[in-house]
This record gives structure tokens, sequence and C-alpha cells, in this order.
């Protein structure tokens, strides 16, 4: 997440950005689509946000490509903190790399910017089949452009002690009310923190699943309308908040396995990295622990989901090698080189097809609740605002829970600065 002074620092440069890009761009990386054989390059290169554990997954399929089409994939990480600023100079220098990867909602961002190459000029076929419907929604534009596509994928997952479960005689929750109540029994049983949150616990990530579950949504279908002050929202706000109020869920980022690890938390959420975490890092949590979906709320079940997305640079010199390059990414081959060598390393890596997660080192009942979580995940919204309005939504919901602002009050303002983006 980039901080909110970065994001806004960036955001200055937009129109500069804009007005650069546009000049050598008509909406599909400013050139008619070129074939891999046209282009006739050697190498290709890869800006991967995110840590260097990374890189050994994309590097397998590249490994592959260069096998098959001759092409070197060159491939560097990039820290979030500073890759969005990053990206956004190498699209105003036309100075950059021919993939990015970087958050979902940056593939519509930046291809608004007309940074990115709209990838429907090529072969899309095999990426429409494999993304699931919660982030298609995600990364389609409102226009029908296709500017990026998922490289991998992290959700939201419910983790549980299921020994102490098992001891205190509670089913594992599948509503709101079943969690309420569970919470309940727990804290009158000693357990003063039963629940943690470990994904930016006040944050809008957090936040994001609970107002879904409610029913809400934070624009209108067609993005034309902000609705974050809906009753809906309202609801969803309402009863995340409480957690913290009522609830004794830690405002801070806590050590998930520790807490699992001493009992003093029975369940918690977070992201689906938490899998090896658990595994690896807390041995002698075997058998005492397993995941489930979220609990579901009046409205829908389903999760946030998210990841990396990853498009063609429109200044990329070989835009049809490198989109013939993420095609092979979601090729069996491609997924199946990138979980291979996840396993070998000993990293949990969830591709962006979600039949491959039979195929993770997950063992069964983990790799059930993935599949069902899968089904119902959610996305960010696609709308063009929503990048630079996420900072302001989380400083909203930052001020009901540490400061006490009434929750219409904070949506409102919420309301009022996503407005001002559209």
């Amino acid at each position: 997440m980039i901080s909110r002074t970065k994001r806004f620092g960036a955001a200055a440069a937009a129109a500069a950005i804009a007005l650069t890009a546009a000049a050598c761009s008509d909406g599909g990386g400013g050139q008619d689509a070129t074939s891999m054989e046209e282009e006739n390059v050697d190498s290709i290169t890869v800006w991967h946000t995110g840590d260097a554990t990374q890189l050994p997954m994309i590097e397998a399929v590249g490994k592959l490509f260069e096998e098959e089409h001759g092409v070197k994939v060159e491939v560097e990480a990039i820290d979030w903190a500073d890759a969005h600023a990053k990206i956004l100079t190498a699209i105003q220098s036309q100075d950059g790399p021919d993939i990015f990867t970087g958050g979902l909602s940056w593939g519509i961002e930046f291809g608004e910017l007309g940074g990115l190459v709209d990838l429907r000029q090529y072969e899309t076929e095999n990426l429409e089949s494999n993304v699931i419907d919660g982030l298609w929604q995600s990364i389609e534009s409102p226009g029908g452009e296709l500017y990026g596509v998922p490289l991998n994928m992290t959700t939201y997952s419910m983790y549980y002690r299921s020994d102490i479960l098992e001891a205190e005689g509670i089913a594992v929750p599948a509503t709101w009310e079943e969690m309420d109540a569970a919470i309940t029994e727990l804290q009158g049983a000693g357990y003063a923190t039963p629940f943690a949150a470990t994904w930016e616990p006040i944050g809008w990530l957090d936040w994001f699943n609970y107002m879904h579950q409610a029913g809400g949504t934070l624009y209108s279908e067609d993005c034309s309308e902000v609705t974050i002050d809906s009753p809906e929202v309202a609801l969803g706000t309402e009863y995340w908040a409480k957690r913290f109020s009522e609830q004794n869920v830690p405002t801070d980022q806590p050590d998930l396995g520790a807490g699992f690890s001493a009992g003093e938390y029975v369940f918690a959420t977070g992201g689906s990295w938490n899998y090896d975490t658990l595994t690896v890092g807390f041995p002698e949590l075997a058998g005492k622990w397993s995941s489930a979906p979220l609990p579901a709320g009046p409205a829908n079940a389903g999760s946030f989901i998210g990841g990396n997305v990853m498009g063609v640079m429109a200044q990329s010199e070989a835009p049809g090698t490198s989109a013939a390059f993420i095609d092979m990414v979601y090729s069996d081959a491609g997924v199946d080189a990138m979980l291979t060598t996840a396993a070998e390393n000993n990293v949990l890596w969830l591709p962006p097809r979600t039949d491959k997660v039979a195929d993770t080192h997950l063992d069964d009942a983990n790799k059930q609740a993935l599949t069902t979580i899968f089904e119902t995940s959610v996305g960010p919204p696609n709308c063009t605002g929503w990048e630079p309005s996420s900072p302001d939504v989380q400083l909203a919901l930052q001020s009901i829970v540490l400061e006490g602002v009434p929750v219409e009050e904070a949506l409102a303002n919420a309301k009022t600065a996503m407005e001002a983006n559209q």
C-alpha cells in the first residue's frame, strides 16, 4: 500500500503523464498490434512489484518462454513502497519495462493514462476463460479495455485453532451471528482476545469484506455514482467497527503465528500467505489449526481477493512478444512451472487459475477451503477514480475506530473525497 503522501505526489504528475502518454497512444499502445515474429526481439523485461522470493516463479515461466521462442525474460523486483511512482515515471519518460506487475487497480489506472496496451488486441481467450468472475470484474475497465490480468492471487481466509474449538465444543462459524456467539463463548471461557485481524486491521482491505458481506458497494455498476454512504455499507461498517470496540480485536498488526501458538487467538482473518506462515514457521501447531471461508453476512458470502496484475507497457517495442509471455503464464505448462518452483522454494503461490489450487502443496482441507473461498471472492472496484480514493477511505475508516467519528459522518467524508476523483 502506497502512503498518502507518495500517492498524492504521484497523482500530481498524472496530468503531465496523461498528456505525454496520450500523444503516443490511441488506447491500444499507440500502434497496431504486432506479432512476436514481426518484432523479432532477443529479450523482454518485467518489473515485478513484490519481494525477491516471488521472482523464481516468474523466472520459471521465463525459462519455458526462452526455450520455446528464443526470447530471454529478465525479471526485476521493485518494492511496493516505490513501485507506483516508479511505474508512473516510466510511463512519462517512455523508458520502462515491457511488462509491469502491481496492484489490481493499477491496470485500469495506468491504462486510462495511456500507459498500457489493451490486451484485447491480442489473443485473450486463454485469459478470459481462466480468470474468476470476482477478479474479472475488477480488471476490465468500464469501457471494456483489458489493460492487465492477474499474475497471482491473494485472498482473505479465516484461520482457527481447531483443537481449541473442539475442546470448547464450538463449531466453525459460518455467519456473522455464529461468529459473534463463538467470540462471546470464548471470552466467557477466559480467552481475552479470541479474534484477530492480520491484514490491515483498520484499513480498507479488511473492512471491504464486511462491506461486501452486508450487500454494499463502493460505486454503482457503471461507476457513475459513489455508493459508499448506502445503508448496506453503513451496516457492514458498523459490524466491522464493533469488533474493535466490543470484541477486543487488536487495532495493530498482530503476530498470527505467535498468537496462535500461545493460544491467545482462536480465530484470525488474514491473507493466504499465512498458510505458509503457520505451516513452516510454527511446526508445533501441526494438526491444531485449519482454515475456512470468512463468515457470511446478511447479504453475501465472500472475501476480498487481490494479488498482482500484469500488463504490457505502451512504450514497449515488443508488445506482441510480451502478450505472448502473459499468455504462457496462463498455460498448463506455465502454471505447472510456477507451482513446481514454489514448492521447491517452500512458498505458497496461488496462480491466476483457480483450477490449479489442487496442485498447490497445501493439505486437502485447506485446498478445499481456498477453492470455496475463490468461488465467492470479490476484487476491488474497476472504477477509474478508486485508486486515488483509497487513501481517503482508509483515513475515514481509521477515524471511526481511533477517533470515534460516527459511521455516517465518516462515510460521508469518504464519499466527498471519492466524488472529487471521479
